[in-house]
């Protein structure tokens, strides 16, 4: 039975890191391609997304990325982190009895919390912005108040493309028209 777990247990990490890889490197790439944005360019913008988050959209279009497709890549990567990281934290879950405990006393803590019934999924919207927190915070912060389904990725994924928006359109200078 442990062999069994062991090979389930492999096989949940080869699907987190295809689903990484494929969102992460190789759809940005194609996208790039068809751009004509070289390879070096196209992974430069992959890790700056990485690293500054919405924000990066700054540094794509200063690489020539046209708006839809800056846009695709964002998303693609959005994606492919929420997805990768829902399924890391369950593989530790499953590892750890610790962390296994620590999460039902977070379920218990919502129960009460008249914030997160009042406003649920919605408070992903702010936090994609806060530094240190951003895209993984907020798929952290899901896995723990175990928000795993599709209305809450759809809402982190909304969260992100939302930020990845406005700092596309500030840097584009389309919002300066409704000053």
């Amino acid at each position: 039975m442990e062999n069994f777990s062991r090979r389930k247990e492999i096989t949940e990490i080869l699907i987190i890191a295809l689903i990484l890889i494929t969102g992460v490197v190789i759809l940005p790439l194609i996208i790039g391609f068809f751009e004509n944005i070289a390879f070096t360019e196209v992974l430069g913008f992959i890790t700056s997304i990485l690293i500054f988050q919405p924000f990066a959209v700054v540094i794509g279009i200063g690489l020539g990325f046209d708006a839809l497709p800056l846009m695709f890549i964002m998303c693609s990567i959005g994606l492919s982190v929420i997805f990768g990281l829902l399924k890391t934290c369950d593989i530790f879950a499953n590892r750890s009895e610790r962390l296994h405990r620590h999460l039902e006393k977070v379920e218990a803590f919502t129960q009460k919390s008249r914030l997160l019934k009042k406003y649920g999924m919605v408070v992903f919207i702010p936090f994609i912005w806060v530094p240190g927190v951003g895209l993984y915070g907020c798929v952290m912060i899901a896995w723990l108040l175990r928000w795993r389904g599709a209305f809450a990725i759809t809402m982190i994924l909304i969260a992100w493309m939302l930020a990845a928006l406005i700092v596309l359109l500030t840097s584009m200078g389309l919002l300066a028209v409704f000053q």
